[in-house]
């Protein structure tokens, strides 16, 4: 961006000249949301080397780092680019980032080599270890790979099998229910009942579903046909769930298998 061009760029930011502490703002050109302040530390975020300088955020965590002296710290390991006189090219290493989101993109541009060492898991909340082992499953169910090129072809970002897979919830299932059904005792799945239900009409593809196991692996790819409103009792053997007794209604939803994996 040209100096005068920059110049008036910032210009949006003169109004928070008196703002010590992070600010929202609404960029209504750019549609965006920001968090500026001017501070008296300098970070890798400055816009200039002057004392009370201009910062602008992207993220409210990393906009209050400075200010709570806090931080966040999220080890993995994954393929990234290195950089050398000669050449690009990319290596798998045990790396490191300061943002969540910043680790969901190391994820989403390498699924196949992104990895989190047990030693690393006390970093992460249990939460956040199921959303990266769920998110990564995913990916690679659907084929994606590792980015190894510094121009991302388009291609990636129109995959085939999500398109057909994309209006699928994901279920996961205890081992033995899961078990259950690959082996053809039992067509079904069951939720407790509750006084708002309705019997549904199953036509349309909302109610397909991916199937997983406790490990988020995807074993089957079914779609519901109809439910029923039933007690528990005559299921519990086939069925187990917890919290649940024997005189309790339950919905029985039946399935037929489109796919095995």
């Amino acid at each position: 961006m040209k100096k005068r061009k920059y110049n008036e760029f910032m210009k949006r930011y003169d109004k928070f000249k008196k703002n010590n502490l992070p600010t929202p703002f609404w960029d209504d050109e750019r549609k965006t949301l920001e968090y500026v302040n001017i501070g008296n530390r300098k970070t890798i975020y400055d816009f200039d080397n002057a004392k009370n300088k201009m910062e602008v955020y992207n993220y409210l965590t990393e906009a209050l780092e400075n200010i709570g002296n806090v931080g966040l710290y999220y080890p993995f390991t994954a393929k990234y680019q290195e950089l050398t006189k000669d050449e690009i090219k990319f290596v798998i290493d045990h790396t490191h980032s300061y943002s969540f989101e910043n680790v969901v993109g190391a994820l989403y541009q390498n699924p196949e080599s992104f990895y989190i060492s047990k030693s690393d898991e006390e970093f992460y909340s249990k939460q956040e270890l199921r959303y990266l082992k769920k998110l990564q499953k995913y990916l690679l169910f659907i084929g994606l790979k590792d980015v190894e090129t510094e121009k991302i072809p388009i291609s990636r970002y129109r995959n085939k099998l999500h398109e057909k897979y994309k209006n699928a919830y994901t279920n996961s299932l205890e081992d033995k229910i899961l078990n259950n059904i690959l082996t053809g005792k039992i067509n079904f799945t069951i939720k407790k009942w509750y006084k708002e239900y309705q019997e549904r009409s199953y036509e349309t593809e909302d109610y397909c579903r991916l199937i997983t196991d406790n490990d988020y692996n995807i074993k089957l790819y079914i779609k519901y046909t109809n439910d029923e409103v039933r007690l528990y009792k005559d299921f519990k053997d086939l069925y187990p769930m917890a919290g649940i007794n024997d005189s309790d209604k339950v919905i029985v939803e039946y399935f037929k298998i489109l796919e095995r994996f």
